[in-house]
């Protein structure tokens, strides 16, 4: 089978979506025998984003998948988001014409080879970008192809709130399937009409032997961590959506009753770092290595870290999964993480985490000093977890399901084609 894989980043830009679909192609090509394309933009960051980082070379083949990097403008981007800006301000509505061009990719020649492809099926993600619309106008096109839409939506808890645009759920309406992360995610685009039968939970992915093979004092004797220090950590994108903010906060309010705990947070460097390093320094009972920022770490070393950790946090209130909780149980570690919609479908109460109330610093205090002070309680849930992820969340498991989806697509393609040539 050729597959497209078609993404606005991938390796080595780092993020969950990156993660998910290097898994995926590799695995296609390895297990599978496929021949698998990524279509990318030439970007360490997001067609969105105001920090452009090149990717070179252009084009390359990386364990067996090949990779197709393209240019886009980035100029225009400023005056379509002002433009957007104002169009609510003036009507209180969104423009959808106008937010898909301020995220983009706008890249003709990314387009062209999207358009133009050889592939049996066209996998994309995810919502809100550019490339996404190609299930509403591909009847325009002389080769059409089936189209597969992974969407990773972050729906907000408040089913009031709109989370995704008109034109977006006509795209998803009009694809063959949909590929969703959660139970949550897939009621919700029930909710909204979307067919059921077209709805396929697939979850993602880790690597859980990588994981196994970390070393608990690797970072703790770098980092001069004793061994009945409790280190709570954090490993991700610092930026305002993690609320790092409310992880800080609750750390310090739950120090003034645990005088052992220790927080690491790891993930690169933003102008968001440096809000969250004012809050630490107007904390004067800190001291100097009580929290602890690691803006430098390697992919070969991400296990390691995890092993050093006794808890880890995750306190978003944005995501469609959370693809750093399955590296935190394949290290055998008890999470913490809110209680929203995409994240209770994946921790199971007191059962593999603990659930927290969104932005509520008060209770992540509470649930850091209730696993910090019961060893035993972060043994269970680190094992429960571990159980989990081996069970549903493997690549062999999570890619025959991305995989088997893919063949029925082109099979309901190929079918829907027919009956039009026989009408």
């Amino acid at each position: 089978m050729k597959i497209a894989h078609v993404l606005v980043n991938y390796h080595p830009s780092i993020g969950g979506t990156q993660l998910l679909f290097k898994g995926i192609s590799e695995k296609c090509v390895q297990q599978y025998n496929d021949e698998v394309e990524v279509l990318t933009i030439d970007s360490y960051n997001g067609s969105h984003s105001n920090n452009y980082k090149p990717i070179v070379p252009l084009q390359e083949t990386v364990n067996g998948v090949h990779i197709k990097r393209f240019s886009f403008l980035r100029a225009h981007k400023f005056w379509f988001s002002f433009l957007a800006k104002f169009w609510i301000k003036c009507t209180g509505t969104n423009n959808t014409w106008l937010q898909l061009r301020s995220i983009g990719p706008w890249s003709s020649s990314l387009k062209k080879a999207i358009d133009n492809t050889n592939a049996d099926v066209i996998v994309a993600s995810s919502s809100g970008y550019l490339f996404m619309q190609y299930p509403l106008y591909r009847h325009t096109l002389k080769n059409p192809k089936p189209f597969v839409y992974q969407g990773a939506i972050h729906f907000a808890t408040n089913e009031n709130h709109q989370v995704i645009s008109t034109n977006t759920l006509n795209a998803i309406k009009a694809s063959e399937y949909y590929l969703a992360n959660t139970q949550f995610e897939k009621d919700r685009l029930v909710q909204l009409g979307v067919d059921e039968n077209m709805i396929v939970i697939t979850g993602v992915a880790t690597n859980v032997d990588f994981f196994a093979n970390g070393n608990r004092q690797l970072y703790r004797s770098k980092l001069e961590i004793q061994d009945d220090e409790v280190v709570v950590g954090y490993v991700g994108r610092i930026e305002k959506t993690k609320s790092v903010d409310v992880l800080i906060q609750a750390f310090l309010l739950a120090k003034t009753t645990n005088k052992k705990l220790k927080l690491i947070i790891a993930g690169f460097e933003t102008s968001y770092v440096q809000q969250l390093k004012q809050i630490i320094k107007d904390e004067a009972s800190l001291n100097k290595n009580d929290i602890i920022f690691i803006h430098d770490l390697k992919e070969e070393d991400k296990a390691h870290l995890f092993h050093a950790f006794d808890v880890f946090v995750l306190p978003s209130v944005n995501e469609s999964f959370g693809i750093v909780f399955l590296e935190a149980w394949a290290c055998k570690k008890p999470v913490i993480g809110t209680a929203i919609g995409a994240i209770q479908s994946v921790i199971t109460n007191g059962v593999d985490g603990l659930l927290m109330k969104p932005e509520s610093k008060e209770s992540l205090a509470e649930k850091i000093l209730v696993l910090a002070q019961n060893e035993q309680m972060r043994l269970q849930l680190g094992n429960n977890g571990y159980q989990k992820t081996i069970t549903h969340y493997t690549w062999d498991a999570v890619t025959k399901k991305y995989r088997d989806t893919y063949l029925l697509a082109i099979n309901k393609f190929n079918n829907v084609q027919r009956r039009s040539h026989l009408g």
